[in-house]
């Protein structure tokens, strides 16, 4: 019995003793007096055990499990750029002492003496860290920096020629970030946890994206050379004159070339409809034309206006770079002299009356004075059409033979009946005016076969080559007659010849008559004797 009791008696004592270290461990834990409580056993923060620690300790540790915001960030590239945005710079962090609050107010619903019951039985409980995520003007204003670092302009393609060299330049595409876009890009790889993004870029094209074709057709007038042609075969004072045994050597020739150089300074460049295109600076041209014309003879001048449009007209439309330029002969004075007459003047000149006349309205062909000046007139007036190249006729009046070249190839050498003296073929330089199988003179009443006109005696009155004539009776005037006067002013050549020469001939093809006729031999037939004037011809 007295054992029983002494056994009872010692198990109150144990009780009252643990309850009373209960009380004592739980007043640790929460004393009023307590500067600094210690959070109770059982509780964890993200699966760690921080029973028995202080919040100061708790922050710590978690604090050292975590990822450190100033350390832990995200990649971005765009554009090729790369850029390191720590959690710190946006707001992005895990809230330690959130978490650590939490835990430590685990079992502050209980008074703090019924702490033992806690410490004696602790219940399990876990804190999670609380998560805060990126600010997202922080963020905004992180892209809106990137945006600025990545904006690129588009740049056109540019293509100029700056003198005779060409410059060029490829385009070059742009680039914007969507701010917007990106900043939503941006906060959702933060808040998936990612460790980079990649934020989308937008290109912007350029307007003109490409010199081609016009750098390569530069490039290739480059190359080339472009050639003016001065060919004036005209005999005019202080050229070579020749021999009767020879043909006279043409007036002037040269050629002018402007190299690719030169053409590149003509090329304006224009850009239109998102490309560039060539065309050619007509004032540009005109001045190297000038240049050229200003080296002629002062008795000839080129027709700049018409050289400028032909070269320009080429370079445009291609096809061979090469024109033969027009050239002009100037109006000239003469003063009259002791024994000269209107007609005389003229014919020395190598003009028909009625140019003379025209030349000088104010004048009276029949009463003209000694130291009186007239003017001859150009050239040009003879000529309508151009010179075709490389062709001529000779006719030398004294001998009465015709010679035709091809460039210095002699390909015709026939005798001639020129005009008799009454009627004399004038002399002078000329080109055929036009041509007719048959022509019909109607004050001789005469057919004319391959009749080709080269002067206008008078006004609608030609002279010119042709075949032997035939009257209105059917007679033919006699070969005979051929190396001695006897037309009526044109040039009279032999049957067997006349349609290869008239065939030979261009409208255009130069015809030089030189000299004076002899007379006609005495006796000898002539137009006059089978087809004598009617005043008044028939129509």
């Amino acid at each position: 019995m007295k054992v029983s009791i002494v056994l009872v008696a010692l198990l109150i004592v144990a009780a009252i003793g643990g309850i009373t270290i209960g009380l004592l461990i739980g007043a640790e834990y929460r004393s009023p007096d307590s500067a600094e409580g210690l959070i109770y056993p059982g509780v964890t923060i993200a699966e760690s055990s921080v029973a028995g620690l202080t919040r100061r300790q708790a922050i710590a540790q978690i604090a050292s499990m975590l990822p450190v915001p100033e350390q832990t960030g995200i990649t971005i590239s765009a554009g090729g750029q790369t850029w390191q945005m720590t959690w710190a710079a946006v707001g992005q962090a895990y809230d330690v002492t959130a978490a650590v609050e939490s835990a430590y107010l685990v079992g502050t619903d209980r008074p703090w003496w019924l702490g033992a019951y806690t410490v004696i039985r602790p219940t399990s409980t876990n804190i999670e860290v609380p998560f805060v995520a990126a600010d997202p003007e922080l963020v905004r204003a992180y892209v809106e920096r990137i945006a600025e670092r990545v904006a690129l302009s588009p740049q056109d393609a540019t293509l100029k020629i700056n003198g005779s060299r060409i410059d060029s330049a490829p385009a070059q595409d742009g680039q914007f970030l969507d701010i917007d876009q990106a900043t939503e890009q941006a906060l959702a790889a933060l808040a998936d946890g990612s460790t980079a993004v990649s934020l989308t870029v937008t290109g912007i094209p350029p307007r003109v994206t490409s010199v081609e074709p016009a750098l390569s057709q530069a490039e290739a007038l480059a190359r080339e050379s472009f050639t003016v042609v001065v060919n004036d075969p005209l005999v005019l004072p202080g050229d070579q004159k020749g021999t009767p045994d020879a043909p006279v050597t043409p007036g002037y020739r040269a050629e002018f070339t402007a190299d690719g150089n030169q053409i590149l300074r003509w090329i304006r460049v224009s850009q239109r409809d998102s490309g560039f295109h060539l065309d050619f600076d007509d004032p540009s041209i005109r001045s190297w034309v000038e240049d050229v014309a200003d080296q002629l003879n002062p008795s000839r001048t080129m027709d700049v206006d018409a050289t400028t449009a032909e070269i320009a007209e080429r370079l445009r439309g291609g096809g061979e770079f090469r024109v033969l330029a027009r050239v002009s002969r100037p109006a000239s004075t003469y003063t009259v002299k002791s024994g000269d007459t209107f007609f005389d003047i003229a014919f020395n000149h190598g003009f028909p009356q009625w140019h003379l006349e025209r030349a000088n309205p104010d004048v009276d062909p029949g009463v003209i004075y000694v130291g009186q000046n007239l003017v001859i007139p150009s050239l040009d007036t003879l000529f309508p059409y151009p010179l075709v190249e490389g062709k001529r006729i000779e006719i030398d009046l004294p001998t009465q033979m015709l010679r035709a070249y091809e460039e210095e190839t002699m390909v015709f050498e026939l005798r001639i009946s020129s005009g008799i003296s009454s009627t004399p073929t004038l002399q002078g330089q000329f080109q055929i005016l036009f041509k007719e199988e048959m022509a019909f003179a109607r004050r001789w009443r005469l057919d004319m076969p391959y009749f080709m006109g080269f002067y206008e005696e008078r006004e609608s009155f030609f002279n010119g080559i042709h075949e032997l004539p035939i009257t209105a009776s059917g007679v033919r005037l006699s070969p005979g007659v051929l190396g001695y006067p006897a037309s009526y002013g044109c040039i009279i050549v032999g049957r067997d010849v006349a349609q290869e020469l008239f065939e030979w001939s261009d409208i255009g093809t130069l015809v030089r008559v030189r000299g004076v006729a002899p007379g006609t031999p005495f006796g000898r037939q002539t137009l006059r004797d089978i087809a004598p004037l009617v005043e008044d011809p028939p129509d």
